[in-house]
């Protein structure tokens, strides 16, 4: 064998090594994901910087992304057999997290379930402040 031959082979193998263990060290990498995407859902359905057809194209296309991540977060192995408090969390706070198929499951929309899930009302809204906590 050549040296070329040998040093390819060698770059090959450090290559699919060092690919490996980054897979491995991000093992939370589509619950992680969902988390942000279901951030960007809420803060988009709560800014008042939005026109209400702003709003309702945004809402419509992050729930799309949404119902997909959480389908995968759902069917990764990786995650339900992950021991990281990250993931204990998900599924035990199953309506929070996978907030478009819990929404879809008691007949809401993903606010109008977040909302119910966190027991916010319109009398609490209303007795409510606005302020620096």
């Amino acid at each position: 064998m050549t040296n070329f031959s040998k040093t390819l082979i060698a770059l090959i193998g450090v290559t699919c090594l060092a690919s490996n263990v980054n897979a491995k060290q991000n093992m939370l990498f589509t619950l992680e994901n969902l988390e942000r995407q279901r951030a960007v859902l809420l803060d988009n359905l709560t800014t008042t910087k939005l026109e209400a057809y702003q709003r309702e194209q945004n809402t419509n296309k992050l729930i799309k992304r949404l119902v997909d991540m959480e389908r995968m977060v759902l069917r990764d192995d990786r995650i339900a057999a992950s021991n990281s408090i990250m993931a204990k969390n998900a599924f035990q706070n199953y309506d929070l997290t996978f907030l478009v198929h819990a929404g879809s499951e008691s007949k809401k929309s993903p606010m109008a379930h977040w909302l119910h899930t966190l027991n916010i009302t319109n009398k609490s809204i209303e007795k409510s402040r606005a302020g620096a906590r």
